[in-house]
């Protein structure tokens, strides 16, 4: 590998996130020295109180002065999310299709940044001069409006950016996949398709949207006596209104519950989305209507925590309350890694007597990510000298690069976040690694996802805390108080009174008349008490917690 001073010359690719897992995508063109991003998305994590992830900046804010844009391929968060925590250090032009601008700048304006930050309008068909690079927004099919692949041309070599994508013939909002145009690329030479692999275990694709639009408005019609939730992701505007068009033709009001799908329907209807529907009911009025009578559409699909689904689930949301035999439609897919959270919220549903469809059983989800047929016909268009897998767990990666080669693409190289893979050299080699890791938002600062804050949240979860009180004096060494959190249940009183008496015991025995206050060190004491309470925990319960001890004079 080159050392940190050498250069890194020549057409380069890195991935800085999303080569080790789906979300958190992040990626890195180098030409020269000078630097294009590609996206900046969080991911999910619901380990320890962690709920979102971003990809470390520490190789972008060495290289800051080098990065002349970040590029966004669309509006979803894996690819948006990051922009507010992340962009402060680079602080570079972003250029976006005009939906994916306004949610950028709805997000933005949560963190008072939306006059710092300079969002340029990108319209298919324009090529964009930015340093050496010359780049073309590409229009593709998708679940969110306005996607775009990216042709990004350099002397060196022509590189076509996937973004998320796949093959729909009949969308209901938004475009089709500009093949044409893929296709001119193509013809002219594609050095390297850098591509989503999200679907590389489904060997067919999925439905039309207008397939799902038909079976959701069929499915609705036919449930005439329940009270009907439709969950599905917050972006989809074609699905929201397929919604409303199942709402419409079984005689129901459509009503949204959750904050991102009012956002959702602001932002559609400013960029000229969804324009020729009424404006849909607030949960408030859930209440005023008869459960046959409306179609409630809510968030929480992949079973994040504080969504109204989840919230509805439980039995806590303020206003929407599921009963014996109502409905909820799944009209989505657990992405890779949702499976437990989704399955917990089904449980939970499945207990108050609600009938669950998912897209196992109708064909009511329609993914915005290409199957095996959909990547061999994009490898037909484009005929790419090199394949780079995308987006996805590291068994997505492999797939996708095993795919490639039998399909004749010779070069598909399998890379991990960090690794700089040099499209210049004969051998397509990886020629450095950046450092990169994973953060997370935590309140109000991003802390390392593997650092001490976290090792010590996970012990204080599996062992829970004792809190010592010492009281030293003239030799003396006596507890003084003990509190235990994460330890005893309440029913223990008797146990941890004995405990208590034990730890008492030993500090006496083993520590009185053996140090002198005059001369004591502190810290030497601590470590002493903490090993001896540490041992008698270990020894009553099989547990080590947390010990933390408190000199008092």
């Amino acid at each position: 590998m080159n050392s940190k001073s050498e250069k890194i010359n020549g057409l380069n690719f890195a991935p800085i996130g999303g080569c080790s897992g789906i979300g958190m995508n992040l990626y890195a063109y180098i030409y020269n020295e000078q630097w294009i991003l590609v996206d900046m998305g969080m991911g999910f994590d619901g380990n320890f109180g962690r709920e979102l992830i971003v990809p470390s900046p520490e190789s972008l804010i060495k290289h800051k002065s080098q990065i002349k844009a970040l590029l966004i391929t669309h509006s979803h968060e894996d690819h948006i999310g990051a922009i507010p925590y992340l962009w402060p250090m680079i602080e570079c032009p972003i250029y976006a299709r005009p939906f994916a601008v306004e949610m950028i700048r709805e997000k933005l304006q949560q963190f008072d940044m939306e006059k710092e930050v300079q969002l340029l309008k990108a319209l298919p068909h324009s090529k964009i001069k930015i340093g050496n690079f010359t780049v073309e927004f590409i229009s593709v099919a998708h679940s969110t409006p306005e996607s775009s692949a990216l042709a990004i041309a350099t002397p060196a070599g022509l590189i076509l950016h996937s973004g998320d994508w796949r093959i729909d013939d009949d969308p209901v909002l938004g475009t089709k996949t500009d093949e044409e145009t893929l296709k001119k690329y193509g013809d002219d030479g594609v050095t390297a398709l850098v591509c989503d692999s999200t679907n590389v275990f489904r060997s067919v694709k999925y439905g039309s949207e207008k397939e799902v639009r038909k079976n959701l408005i069929n499915l609705v019609k036919k449930h005439k006596k329940n009270r009907i939730l439709i969950t599905c992701f917050a972006s989809n505007l074609a699905r929201l209104e397929s919604c409303y068009h199942a709402a419409k033709e079984s005689g129901r009001e459509l009503l949204i519950v959750g904050r991102s799908l009012k956002k959702i329907e602001r932002i559609a209807k400013s960029s000229g989305y969804l324009t020729k529907i009424p404006a849909f009911l607030d949960e408030k009025r859930v209440d005023s209507l008869s459960p046959t009578k409306v179609l409630m559409v809510c968030t929480g699909s992949q079973g994040e925590v504080n969504s109204a689904l989840s919230k509805i689930s439980k039995g806590i949301h303020k206003t929407v309350q599921l009963q014996e035999n109502d409905l909820v439609i799944f009209s989505s897919r657990v992405i890779p890694g949702n499976e437990k959270s989704v399955l917990e919220i089904q449980n939970f549903l499945t207990e108050k007597g609600v009938d669950i469809i998912t897209d196992v059983d109708y064909k009511i989800h329609a993914s915005g990510h290409p199957s095996q047929e959909e990547l061999e016909h994009l490898y037909d268009l484009v005929r790419p000298k090199i394949l780079i897998p995308i987006h996805g767990e590291r068994i997505h990666l492999r797939k996708h690069a095993e795919i490639a080669r039998k399909y004749g693409i010779k070069n598909a190289p399998v890379l991990k976040d960090g690794d700089v893979i040099n499209f210049s050299s004969p051998d397509c080699k990886i020629v450095k690694i950046l450092s990169v890791g994973t953060l997370a938002v935590d309140g109000h600062r991003l802390i390392p996802i593997n650092g001490q804050v976290y090792q010590q949240r996970e012990t204080l979860s599996s062992s829970g805390v004792v809190s010592v009180c010492i009281k030293c004096s003239n030799g003396s060494v006596k507890l003084h108080d003990m509190a235990c959190v994460g330890v005893f249940e309440g029913s223990e009183a008797v146990e941890m009174s004995d405990i208590e008496k034990d730890a008492a015991s030993e500090i006496k025995l083993s520590l009185e008349g053996v140090l002198k206050w005059k001369t004591l060190d502190t810290e030497r004491l601590k470590s002493l008490i903490e090993k001896l309470i540490r041992t008698i925990f270990l020894n009553a319960r099989g547990k080590k917690p947390v010990i933390i001890v408190h000199i008092i004079g």
